[in-house]
């Protein structure tokens, strides 16, 4: 779990910069950038939205848990939490690499 914290984090860092310079004086000159973002954006809330509906359970399920003194337990297996820290890298990635590129 802290390993996806984690590479949370430093996608979101890598979001903020790409804002920061979205907002800045050279934005009409981010060429590599502006198409990879609105692509990575997409898949990222598509992919944040599955592992909030995997996490947020029914109202009916979470009754059914107190009532029977269930424990809660993660509900990803490891190969899930590795694929979504690929995602989040690759995202990362592209992003920098079209920062740097813009820059030149």
């Amino acid at each position: 779990m802290n390993d996806l914290m984690n590479g949370i984090t430093a996608l979101q860092t890598a979001f903020q910069q790409v804002q920061n310079l979205a907002k800045g004086p050279g934005a009409t000159k981010l060429i590599a950038l502006k198409p990879l973002l609105e692509s990575s954006s997409s898949e990222l809330e598509r992919e944040f939205n599955r592992i909030f509906q995997i996490l947020q359970p029914g109202l009916g399920q979470r009754a059914r848990r107190k009532v029977l003194g269930q424990r809660l337990k993660w509900p990803f297996q490891k190969a899930d939490v590795e694929q979504f820290l690929q995602l989040l890298e690759r995202h990362k990635s592209a992003l920098t690499f079209a920062m740097n590129s813009d820059q030149m």
